[in-house]
């Protein structure tokens, strides 16, 4: 029984790279961890709204508003492409150019005598999904241009815009990202991805190449001896282990024993990224990491105003499920349908208060202001 190998546009910035992977996932299929469906169903709640709105259609399933009005954003974004001129392809299965016995659903392609748009809704929040260089985009462009080029032609300069609308991105308060190439440059770059998917269905050039962005979702990592080496290289070289044995080949003693040595490990870890921090919070320039604003929750400036606030819609169970004051978003959630006066909402927003975040260590090329710090004169040597 031949194996079947995943090499789908969404994982494509993945096996890319690591060409190895979509055999080694395949080949270890009973060791995946259980894919978790909440995220994947919310998502998929997401795309049938959209496409019942684009086609304008009825809506058959019941949605938070919030979410209707993210996914009305996207909608607006998609028809403001369509004219009388254009041909459109909502939610629509479209062969993979460089497999078509396999289908890719595009959300949305707004075909022009002279344009092409592809837009991609992503729904998600703690991810951020960028256009430029973004492989999904890619192969869902080349692979319609490959239906409709079989009755039409494309000019080589025809611009083909890839659009990604992603409303609820936390970390990019820009939600819609492009990248725009010529039918030249598309057909240059999918021809080279094309090849490498060709090759990995004959079994021809594979290697493993731990990334960050393609190991990040990779289902195998958990046992991926390559992913696990790939931080022991930054190590002093006398320290350094050239390699990591497979989870599945350690005895139960040896297993042991490598869970005895996480804490320490971790704690090693744990050093080392809190000098980096010192050295930047004491005004050290960035070098592959900066400093950003962590996350923070909001809170009551007033506990005792907020009490007597809240106290007259809501019970002292709901108030106080543990003693403690409920906070600011549990209390939005609790007053949800509540009818509340003007005077209310401001008197509430005005008892709420977020504190910074605690500096945060992330890469250089995250999309977040970097924090300033002025350098420690009282540490500066003096020649």
């Amino acid at each position: 029984m031949s194996l079947r190998l995943d090499i789908g546009p969404s994982g494509a910035h993945r096996w890319r790279v690591c060409t190895a992977s979509p055999r080694f996932i395949a080949e270890n299929a009973h060791l995946l961890p259980k894919e978790k469906r909440d995220y994947a169903d919310e998502g998929s709640l997401a795309h049938d709204i959209a496409k019942a709105m684009l086609l304008k259609r009825s809506l058959v399933v019941e949605a938070p508003e919030d979410m209707l009005g993210h996914v009305r954003k996207y909608v607006d974004i998609v028809n403001a492409a369509i004219d009388p001129e254009a041909v459109a392809m909502i939610e629509q299965k479209v062969p993979l150019f460089y497999n078509e016995s396999r289908n890719g659903i595009v959300d949305a392609g707004i075909l022009r005598p002279n344009k092409l748009n592809i837009f991609d809704y992503k729904h998600g929040v703690g991810v951020s999904v960028d256009a430029v260089e973004n492989d999904q985009l890619l192969i869902y462009a080349e692979s319609i241009i490959r239906q409709w080029e079989q009755i039409q032609d494309f000019d080589p300069e025809t611009p083909v815009v890839m659009t990604i609308v992603q409303p609820r991105d936390r970390n990019n308060p820009e939600p819609v990202r492009t990248w725009t190439l010529t039918r030249a440059e598309l057909l240059q770059r999918a021809e080279v991805l094309g090849n490498i998917a060709k090759d990995i269905m004959a079994g021809r050039n594979e290697h493993f190449v731990p990334s960050e962005k393609g190991c990040q979702f990779c289902p195998a990592k958990g046992f991926c001896s390559a992913y696990a080496t790939q931080g022991l290289v930054a190590l002093p070289e006398e320290a350094r282990v050239i390699e990591l044995p497979p989870p599945g080949s350690l005895s139960r003693e040896q297993r042991v024993k490598v869970l005895r040595a996480k804490k320490v490990l971790s704690q090693w870890l744990g050093a080392v990224e809190s000098q980096e921090v010192s050295e930047l919070m004491a005004g050290a320039e960035p070098a592959g990491f900066k400093l950003v604003e962590g996350k923070s929750n909001r809170t009551w400036s007033d506990i005792e105003a907020a009490t007597k606030l809240l106290s007259n819609h809501l019970t002292m169970d709901e108030l106080r499920p543990r003693a403690d004051l409920i906070s600011p978003a549990k209390a939005e959630k609790a007053l949800k349908g509540v009818k509340l006066s003007t005077r209310f909402e401001h008197k509430f927003e005005a008892l709420i208060t977020k504190p910074e975040g605690k500096p945060t260590l992330v890469p250089e090329d995250d999309h977040r202001q970097a924090l300033q710090f002025k350098p420690d004169v009282d540490n500066i040597d003096v020649i």
